[in-house]
């Protein structure tokens, strides 16, 4: 049994439907729920267009793939200012035993800033390979995990390599 609804908000399930808006958005605005509206509508001869309600999730799916794009770029381009960072210059800072600031000039980060790098530089990737998956399907999903196992591999031995014998210390 459908629960009671006023003359009032009869009125307005009528000129919602009429507006066309979708039995969702309708039971949101009279605070029940979509099947009390859809008993409602079924008793007052209402129906719901479901075409009109495909296109509206169409659209959602266009904005939600877009979304998964930027963030996959974002990510992709973190991913590659780490990498970066990996392969330049490190200011190595710290005290002297007076107190003065001591720095030094290094031609790479010390394995451990390079073990973290690489370690936020792969997280980045994983996270837009994730949603790269989303969209590519089954067979997308393979070629990104043999991408993700072969690139990772290769990160593991540069960080080994750059970060020297020390780079082992830190679990690289």
């Amino acid at each position: 049994m459908a629960h009671p609804l006023s003359e009032e908000d009869l009125e307005t399930l009528r000129q919602l439907h009429a507006d066309g808006f979708g039995r969702n958005e309708i039971a949101r605005q009279l605070g029940c729920s979509p099947a009390t509206v859809t008993n409602w509508a079924q008793r007052m001869d209402l129906s719901f267009d479901r075409a009109s309600t495909r296109v509206a999730v169409d659209a959602r799916q266009l904005d939600l793939k877009d979304q998964r794009q930027q963030a996959q770029q974002r990510l992709m381009n973190f991913f590659n200012e780490q990498l970066d960072r990996v392969e330049s210059r490190y200011l190595l800072t710290g005290f002297k035993a007076t107190g003065e600031v001591a720095a030094q000039w290094l031609d790479q980060p010390p394995a451990k800033e390079t073990k973290d790098l690489t370690t936020a530089a792969m997280q980045a990737l994983n996270g837009a390979l994730k949603l790269a998956q989303v969209d590519a399907g089954d067979e997308g999903r393979e070629n990104a995990q043999g991408l993700l196992r072969t690139l990772g591999e290769a990160m593991t031995a540069a960080a080994r390599e750059l970060g020297g014998d020390d780079a082992d210390e830190y679990g690289s």
